[in-house]
């Protein structure tokens, strides 16, 4: 992606957020995704198109899969703005998306998330102990296409404010910036990276606190 491309994408990002969903309206699975190829869709105003003769539910669940999806890009991006930091040259290839250190044992798939409902009582253990949420997303991650065991650095984001934000933190690009430039500086083979059967993981919190301040949290330096 070019830089000026990231960059327009980043402020549609932010303008059209509160017009996303909380809710997917189904649970994501691959027939409702071959409807239609979101991957095609560059802006806002094309996916509405796209979608205008989708039922509700079904609306709902594309315009949170693009946005989703939109962010994940961005976030691929901002991890590139790092030298040690590459991505994977065979866009269909999903076996990874970034590389660290021009290191294969580094190669991760990027993953955005939040804190699963499960554990929304007990946030700051999970976060203290992200084992937890490590297995939970190996374990539950999607059956369809999507199912595989590969490296994966999770991006999770949770607002103590109000759960609600959670799409506002997907999209808090400057503040990303930071926090991932953060982690391309340190990683390398010897981080305390967490074990799921034969793939390695991390995860990078980003967290709104409740007095509106914001900060990241890396679990393999916890």
């Amino acid at each position: 992606m070019l830089q000026q491309n990231f960059i327009n994408l980043t402020k549609e990002l932010q303008q059209i957020v509160k017009q996303i969903p909380l809710h997917w309206g189904k649970v994501q699975n691959d027939e409702t995704d071959a409807q239609l190829n979101i991957f095609k869709i560059d802006d806002y105003a094309t996916l509405e198109n796209a979608i205008a003769n989708f039922d509700h539910e079904t609306k709902n669940y594309f315009i949170k899969r693009w946005f989703i999806y939109k962010c994940a890009v961005c976030d691929e991006h901002i991890f590139c703005l790092n030298e040690n930091a590459t991505p994977n040259p065979q866009k269909r290839d999903q076996t990874y998306d970034i590389e660290f250190n021009k290191n294969a044992l580094l190669r991760f798939d990027i993953k955005g998330t939040l804190i699963p409902k499960q554990f929304r009582n007990n946030v700051e253990e999970v976060i203290n102990k992200p084992k937890i949420l490590i297995n939970f997303f190996y374990e539950q991650q999607s059956k369809g296409v999507r199912n595989s065991f590969q490296n994966r650095l999770f991006i999770v984001h949770h607002s103590f404010k109000k759960q609600e934000r959670e799409m506002m933190l997907r999209c808090h690009f400057d503040f990303k910036i930071k926090a991932f430039h953060s982690y391309a500086t340190t990683v390398n083979t010897t981080s305390q990276f967490m074990q799921y059967e034969n793939a390695i993981a991390d995860i990078i919190f980003i967290i709104e606190n409740t007095d509106g301040s914001f900060e990241w949290k890396i679990a393999s330096t916890i």
